[in-house]
């Protein structure tokens, strides 16, 4: 697909000016990456800028080798940390101070997540590890997940567990 109709389909979703601003920045210093290494060394100074703005004036770290789907809705767009390793899928919601990245441990570092399709993360959520996030999964605010979700759970806490189904009388 396109950067401009990746630009447009988020501009679609999002109402917020700072989202569209960081999304469509990312989409250009992204695609900056493909294409002959000449063209990529040429345009290095426009991803050193994309750095510069978005993550030290704006404080919200996407890296633009970081894989983001389609139609991605940031909301309060402040303290959003995404590792570059990471992939996000299509219509995903995120919103501040959410963390999606890598874990150390004794044998070093994970890889990053992979979050499916669909999925909504609550203010303060943290997604560590080499963990998978299914399709339609719903993580609540200032949860810490570090083991993977299955698709349409909605999971809560530190450490997350999925949320208890309703009672009914």
């Amino acid at each position: 697909m396109k950067t401009i109709e990746l630009i447009r389909e988020d501009f679609s979703v999002n109402s917020h000016a700072k989202a569209k601003f960081v999304l469509a920045f990312y989409r250009i210093a992204h695609a900056s990456l493909r294409g002959p290494r000449l063209l990529r060394t040429t345009l290095l100074p426009l991803r050193l800028i994309y750095r510069v703005v978005v993550d030290w004036i704006l404080g919200i770290d996407i890296p633009c080798r970081t894989k983001l789907g389609r139609r991605i809705v940031i909301y309060h767009g402040h303290a959003l940390v995404i590792n570059e390793g990471a992939i996000i899928g299509d219509d995903c919601i995120l919103r501040h101070c959410v963390t999606i990245g890598n874990k150390l441990t004794a044998e070093g570092e994970t890889t990053a997540p992979h979050i499916g399709n669909r999925v909504e993360f609550g203010a303060g959520a943290v997604v560590i590890g080499p963990v998978h996030i299914g399709d339609g999964a719903r993580i609540g605010a200032l949860s810490v997940v570090t083991k993977s979700v299955p698709p349409g759970v909605t999971v809560i806490g530190n450490p997350a567990r999925p949320l208890p189904p309703p009672i009914s009388h």
